[in-house]
């Protein structure tokens, strides 16, 4: 038997890593969804697209926020932000707080934060207002060190962001008033498409995975991490998942009526994107979009039999 690391090298037999588990298919038409742990629940918090992204039977004039228990699927608390996109959750203290988007379809350049003690009465501000030629998409939240970090998915001016998309960043020393650090220094990456992130911090390093475009119209999320957020490394393991044929797995025995389970196996699959991820009862929890990247898309679910600072970590070793 080999005792350790230095024997497990020479003899070229390294322990296997742990890896992702794709638990299959939760809906259709659902996509940049967070999982976030509310009073001990483990929750989906969800943004509801309008008319205008051509998916679903419900005809809404306008997009809206809502949290949907991920053990039982039901609703938890009450829809709320109308006229609102591309949220994200973050929990702190008992209190939930959401940014996202002003405007039911993305793309303008004011952020709102929602914050509720219950998750039925909300209260909602302006966080963060970005020069009126950048277009808003998708955010993610996190504590970093000594301050909380957001990162922004944007497009603008080529001269400001390169190629579409592009995140850059801001930071809050109370979650609710955000400051746009210089995207001269601050940004990642003018070179090529980076979108969809997700950020978090440990032990003086910003992880961030986020979604890279690849050549015949593909795209697959990568990891990287950052000490200040101006220098990034890429994990010496990319990408951080792929899409495959286990993305059509369906998460819960009968949680799929026949006409979405058969559309999902007809379903043109190039695409694992908008992954976020949180800690419950000693997992990570992940949620991704899978499908064809122009409105037929399904959210999925995985896991990591692990913590998500060991997860994150791991693509680094």
């Amino acid at each position: 038997m080999l005792n350790n690391i230095f024997e497990q090298v020479k003899y070229g037999c390294q322990p296997i890593k742990k890896r992702l588990k794709k638990c299959g298919t939760v809906k259709k038409g659902i996509v940049e969804a967070t999982p976030v742990v509310w009073k001990g629940r483990l929750l989906r918090f969800e943004w509801m697209r309008s008319a205008a992204w051509g998916i679903g039977n419900e005809m809404r004039k306008d997009g809206y926020y809502h949290f949907v228990d991920m053990e039982n699927e039901q609703e938890a608390g009450v829809p709320f932000a109308y006229a609102h996109s591309f949220g994200c959750a973050y929990e702190e203290n008992g209190i939930m707080y959401v940014h996202g988007v002003n405007g039911s379809n993305g793309g303008t350049n004011i952020i709102d934060v929602c914050i509720s003690r219950d998750l039925v009465n909300w209260d909602i501000k302006t966080a963060i207002v970005l020069p009126e030629n950048l277009q808003i998409y998708n955010t993610s939240v996190c504590r970093g060190d000594g301050r909380y970090i957001m990162a922004i998915e944007v497009a603008g001016p080529k001269e400001m962001i390169g190629v579409p998309f592009t995140v850059i960043f801001a930071e809050s020393n109370d979650l609710l008033s955000w400051k746009l650090l210089p995207m001269d220094e601050h940004i990642y990456l003018k070179e090529k498409y980076t979108a969809c992130p997700s950020i978090r911090f440990y032990d003086g390093y910003y992880y961030m995975v986020y979604l890279e475009a690849l050549p015949f119209y593909r795209y697959t999320p990568y990891i990287v991490r950052s000490k200040d957020l101006k220098d990034f490394e890429a994990a010496i393991v990319n990408p951080f998942m792929m899409f495959d044929d286990e993305d059509k797995r369906i998460a819960r025995v009968n949680s799929l009526d026949a006409p979405t389970a058969q559309a999902m196996m007809r379903a043109v699959n190039c695409n694992d994107s908008d992954v976020d991820f949180c800690d419950f009862n000693g997992k990570t929890v992940i949620l991704y979009s899978w499908g064809n990247q122009r409105g037929t898309e399904f959210l999925a679910r995985a896991e990591y039999d692990g913590t998500l600072q060991e997860l994150l970590e791991s693509y680094f070793e």
